[in-house]
């Protein structure tokens, strides 16, 4: 059963490959002959790369990160593990579906408006050429060779935006976990607010796991196309 999950996973992953590069040709040859639109083939194939994460696989990475996040809240609640032990990592082993939970018209209202903003500010920052073109530049001006340059991408790419959305979002789950710990919540208030807390969490980890796949994508497409 293994082995043929993981053929159809290859096969799956090479029909996609297929359709993208098919897609490729056809956008490059459309707007060259059907427009007056000066786009290199590279710069259309970082847009369709950076609108394919930022569109699809960011809500698929969420879903994933989310699940996982439950997991461990679970385990954490039985006591099956500690804070301070070494978590599972994510696909590592089966984790339960995500509970289903009544979820008010404020919050599914900030669900929307995140994942808009969210899918804007990667389209904005990484499909234009010409962005993915000064970021390079930006972090090759300050790194002295390949070493210095990916750290320097990763704190700018990676561990800058978590700070930044790990502080905005922090004072607002805490004034949850505060209401957690309140006797007299019901068992479906808390476990709304402890879904709310791992929706955050991983909606936070899974924009930045998408904005360094955008970057490393636009990076290979400067460098070697």
């Amino acid at each position: 059963m293994k082995i043929t999950r993981l053929l159809g996973i290859y096969a799956l992953g090479m029909g996609l490959v297929f359709v993208l590069l098919l897609t490729w040709i056809g956008a490059v040859y459309a707007i060259n002959v059907y427009t007056t639109a000066e786009l290199s083939a590279e710069a259309i194939l970082n847009t369709m790369l950076t609108g394919l994460l930022s569109v699809v696989v960011f809500p698929i990475v969420h879903r994933a990160v989310y699940r996982h996040y439950w997991a461990i809240s679970r385990k954490l609640a039985s006591g099956e593990l500690q804070v301070g032990d070494h978590m599972p990592v994510i696909g590592a082993e089966p984790a339960s579906p995500v509970p289903r939970v009544r979820k008010t018209r404020l919050q599914i209202a900030l669900y929307v408006a995140l994942y808009a903003l969210a899918m804007a500010s990667l389209l904005a920052a990484y499909a234009p050429p010409g962005h993915q073109e000064a970021l390079n530049a930006y972090l090759a001006r300050f790194s002295f060779g390949r070493s210095s340059f990916s750290s320097l991408a990763t704190l700018v790419v990676v561990y800058a935006p978590m700070a930044i959305g790990l502080g905005i979002a922090m004072p607002l789950l805490e004034i949850d976990r505060r209401r957690m710990q309140s006797r007299e919540l019901p068992a479906t208030e808390a476990l709304r607010l402890q879904l709310r807390q791992d929706w955050v969490f991983s909606f936070v980890m899974s924009y930045v796991t998408v904005s360094f796949l955008a970057f490393v994508t636009g990076n290979m497409i400067l460098n070697h196309l």
